[in-house]
């Protein structure tokens, strides 16, 4: 007789109550091949546990909330919020908390001394599975106070997207006296989820159709009449590292040289196919030395887009290595033809 893991069944079951899965049932019993009995049997010890709960008519995990807000007066500290309110949430193993104290710190940093906010508040919101954090602010808007930077400091006229854009590569600051850029870089890759929120837009490395917020929940905890928010969410058993995520774009040796770029986020139509999109991709990977375009969702891109990027960049730029990935026939395409069309000029 085949022994079945409880614990794994159990999982199983919470993971697909969690993506609201239709047929939890049968889809647990051909899993495991065991009864429906079995499964239900499942079902109400975990509603027992407290992890589940009847809403509708329709199982959802169970979520605890927890809610504080802070005057930004000049006295606050990320350390000390995190450690005299957020620590207490975060009880797993190692490599998990220690994870949430470098992404809450880094954020909640971001907040206090960039937003120019008069009240920045933080909740958590928890399960069996996973936790979110969400921490907002009153102040400009993490966007809106990229552009009026570039004004000042550039005199370039940027969109908001544009702005957006610039958060890709890691790196970008506007107090470079006093930060790196990449806090937001690093945070947005060890994270299950990461998404910033601000005057409409959105920065995301996740599937793009949650960063457009369908999703109810997600709307209502974002939703905000100026300001920021950032939503940071990790499982609470997440096996993920975050001295592996360092290593993989700043080796000690050599520091933060690699980044890569999610080349359909970065973009606001998806596809891009000017030279001008080019030429502000190029702005944002000139320190680094090996960048990884994914084009994963791209569907095409412009001939002019691909010579002064792959042609012309590189040649400005010899010292950086592009690496596309996740690419398409058509974009593999259009990039070997023009390479090969340059080539022979």
């Amino acid at each position: 007789m085949k022994i079945v893991n409880q614990e794994k069944v159990k999982n199983y079951i919470l993971r697909l109550i969690k993506n609201k899965r239709k047929d939890c049932i049968k889809t647990t019993v051909e899993a495991f091949n065991i009864s429906k009995s079995s499964v239900y049997n499942y079902i109400k010890q975990m509603e027992a546990d407290g992890l589940i709960e009847k809403r509708d008519k329709e199982y959802v995990i169970k979520t605890t909330s927890y809610h504080y807000l802070f005057k930004n007066d000049g006295t606050l500290g990320e350390d000390r919020i995190y450690n005299g309110f957020i620590s207490q949430h975060i009880n797993f193993k190692r490599n998990v908390n220690s994870i949430w104290n470098y992404a809450f710190t880094e954020m909640m940093n971001n907040a206090i001394e960039h937003s120019e906010a008069e009240n920045i508040s933080v909740s958590i919101y928890q399960n069996c599975l996973e936790t979110k954090i969400l921490i907002k602010d009153d102040g400009i808007g993490i966007f809106k106070n990229i552009q009026r930077f570039m004004k000042e400091s550039k005199n370039e006229t940027l969109s908001i997207g544009e702005c957006v854009s610039l958060l890709f590569a890691g790196k970008f600051t506007t107090a470079k006296q006093y930060h790196t850029g990449e806090g937001i870089f690093f945070t947005s890759h060890i994270m299950d989820e990461f998404i910033i929120y601000s005057d409409d837009n959105f920065f995301t490395r996740n599937n793009f159709s949650s960063a457009r917020v369908e999703d109810r929940e997600l709307h209502s905890l974002l939703k905000m009449e100026s300001g920021t928010a950032v939503t940071m969410t990790l499982g609470n058993n997440s096996k993920k590292v975050l001295s592996e995520v360092f290593n993989t774009f700043a080796p000690v040796e050599e520091g933060f040289i690699k980044t890569s770029i999610p080349i359909a986020h970065m973009f606001p139509g998806g596809n891009p196919v000017s030279r001008s999109e080019a030429r502000r991709l190029l702005e944002c990977i000139t320190l680094f030395n090996d960048i990884d375009l994914d084009f994963s969702g791209v569907e095409e891109i412009g001939q002019g887009f691909t010579h002064e990027l792959f042609v012309l960049g590189k040649q400005k730029y010899p010292h950086i290595n592009l690496k596309t990935v996740n690419t398409c026939r058509a974009v593999e395409d259009m990039i070997k033809r023009v390479i090969n069309t340059s080539s022979l000029n």
